[in-house]
């Protein structure tokens, strides 16, 4: 965010929870920053949301279709009945009308994935880009992904608003709340609201002028026969090594036969391994490429 830049000025915030019903850090969260009235007379105006209340209370990731995939214009402007499009309309209607000025949304998410702290953004907006860089200069471990080429495909719940960012946590087991994420889930919620109270206080804390980050090059999918069934699964030397280089040549799945698979593109970074969710998509691992962004 360029000093100055009034248009990038944030009034409120939105923490999610719950985009996926199976994940419940989210709605925990949600639950305790409740309970303790947390970010009750910050200078930006904090709200919640629990987006999919359904699919939460059945400990599913979705009712009838995923809802981070429900926001496209089709949708949104249509009558499909599907649960998640009718709950899709309702979170637009619900952002639309209270829309007084540049609202950030934070969407929580746990993975299944060895991801560890991982933050989301679309590269358009540059706050977003510096609000991770903020955490990240805090929580060095945190990796930050950029996702400004599969959005348009996805059209999830964070194109409501230009801005914000997603934090994903793991790994951990669908259904399942663990105390170590919780509080990591925390702490970087807790970043982005200072960084974003600064920002409007025109009091921003310095950042550096590059940072990091991992772009997303391509989806590779699981192998399969012509019935659709797989014939493999991750290889044991490629599991739980997100963000670790994956050279051309080395093992990726493992068949049933007891076969090696092994990788022939172009060397990169995997994330989201064996991500549980993404075998309805069809996506054993997603290749990002580890790039320089500028903060300037």
């Amino acid at each position: 965010m360029m000093k100055g830049d009034k248009t990038q000025i944030i009034e409120k915030i939105t923490i999610i929870g719950g985009t996926h019903g199976n994940e419940y850090i989210g709605p925990y969260f949600l639950a305790k920053a409740g309970l303790a009235g947390i970010y009750q007379g910050n200078a930006i105006e904090v709200s919640t949301l629990l987006a999919n209340p359904e699919a939460f209370l059945r400990a599913r990731r979705f009712i009838d279709q995923d809802l981070n995939r429900s926001f496209s214009p089709p949708i949104l402007t249509g009558t499909q009945d599907p649960y998640e499009c009718r709950r899709a309309r309702e979170i637009a209607r619900h952002f639309s009308q209270n829309e007084t000025g540049q609202h950030f949304i934070v969407d929580l998410h746990s993975t299944t994935a060895n991801m560890g702290i991982t933050l989301i953004v679309r590269d358009n907006e540059p706050l977003n880009l510096h609000t991770a860089a903020y955490v990240q200069k805090n929580i060095p471990e945190a990796r930050i992904l950029l996702s400004d080429i599969d959005h348009s495909q996805h059209h999830s719940l964070n194109n409501i608003s230009p801005f914000g960012i997603v934090i994903e946590v793991g790994p951990t087991p669908n259904a399942v709340l663990r105390h170590d994420l919780f509080e990591t889930t925390e702490k970087v919620v807790d970043l982005v609201v200072k960084f974003l109270t600064l920002s409007k206080t025109r009091e921003e804390p310095r950042l550096p002028d590059e940072v990091a980050v991992f772009r997303f090059r391509e989806k590779v999918p699981y192998p399969r026969n012509e019935q659709g069934e797989l014939t493999a699964m991750i290889h044991k030397d490629l599991q739980d090594r997100d963000y670790r280089l994956l050279k051309t040549g080395q093992p990726i799945f493992m068949t049933l036969q007891g076969d090696e698979i092994r990788y022939s593109g172009e060397p990169g970074y995997p994330v989201f391994i064996n991500e549980a969710a993404y075998y309805l998509e069809d996506t054993a691992f997603i290749i990002t490429d580890k790039v320089t962004a500028s903060l300037n």
